[in-house]
């Protein structure tokens, strides 16, 4: 017995005529009745009793009619599970990102399409730095992550996408004079004290604001080391110095802030996406071809004025 001998039983049993049977099932009549007569012989038992007006199930067939149904929904059932898993519709995928990437555009995005095109699929959301995303997509325990530019990509093996461009701001308290200016340069802040990206993060952001100073022909004084991006601001509202953050920051609308775009060629920061190069799962192609078809839109709509870098407080 096959499949396609309960759904060849199936049909004749339903439609109590082989000839609506076999167009129903897009096949000639004489076929099936040799498949019907070739499982009764199978059985041992008749299945049907045939008449001039059609035929009806025998109790041997009476009693096989629902167990067919069953089995039939049983596979047609596995079958299309396995398309679905197999199409990246169901399952799950573990995404980390780092604390900034919510004001972005890009990440709220890109997560509101996904599940809005595979809404069976479950998204497990982990906040972590950007070296903590790598360590844990080296060990497999998230899929794809947001991140900002490190040096602990470096040698990785972890494949990366530009999701996002964006401009570097100065990010100053709102009674200093400085954010009386609309615009400013590094120079600018040369005398001020800075909040920085701490060290052990191996944070670009950090390389990035100390290269863009030494450009400016000065270093940094620093007086507060932080890990993540919300936290330098909120040590900006508080006083403590100034600092360079993404202009996507802006939307944190933290009391006290001024933010300031840039002259300085180069004061500009990535959103990165990383995963393994050799994973297979679906979800995460059906993530990262989003991902991509995103990030291209993203570079070729003109530049949003509120995200970057407008004089705002």
């Amino acid at each position: 017995m096959d499949i396609r001998h309960l759904r060849y039983f199936l049909a004749v049993a339903e439609e109590r005529h082989f000839s609506r049977a076999a167009q129903r099932l897009h096949m000639s009549q004489p076929p099936l009745s040799q498949q019907i007569q070739a499982l009764e012989a199978e059985l041992g038992v008749p299945l049907f009793l045939r008449g001039r007006g059609g035929v009806r199930c025998t109790a041997a067939g009476d009693t096989l009619l629902p167990l067919a149904r069953s089995i039939l929904d049983q596979v047609d059932h596995a079958v299309a599970q396995t398309r679905q898993v197999g199409r990246g519709d169901t399952g799950r995928l573990a995404v980390g990102f780092a604390g900034s990437m919510p004001f972005s555009t890009v990440m709220p995005q890109l997560l509101r399409d996904f599940r809005a095109a595979w809404p069976q699929v479950v998204l497990d959301l982990r906040e972590q730095p950007s070296p903590a995303q790598i360590e844990a997509l080296l060990g497999h325990r998230i899929d794809v992550g947001f991140l900002r530019p490190t040096s602990h990509l470096d040698g990785s093996g972890l494949e990366t996408l530009v999701v996002l461009r964006e401009p570097l701001v100065a990010a100053v308290h709102a009674d200093h004079p400085l954010a009386r200016q609309d615009m400013l340069s590094l120079r600018d802040l040369r005398d001020l004290p800075f909040v920085l990206y701490s060290p052990t993060l191996g944070s670009g952001l950090r390389t990035q604001t100390l290269e863009l100073c030494e450009r400016a022909g000065f270093t940094p004084r620093i007086a507060q080391e932080v890990h993540e991006m919300p936290t330098l601001i909120g040590l900006i509202s508080a006083g403590l110095g100034v600092g360079l953050v993404a202009a996507s920051m802006q939307r944190a609308q933290l009391p006290l802030v001024a933010y300031r775009p840039l002259r300085d060629r180069g004061a500009q920061t990535d959103v990165l996406l990383a995963w393994r190069k050799a994973d297979a799962s679906p979800p995460l192609h059906n993530f990262i071809a989003l991902a991509r078809t995103l990030a291209a839109a993203t570079a070729a709509a003109p530049r949003d004025p509120g995200g970057t870098g407008a004089a705002t407080t």
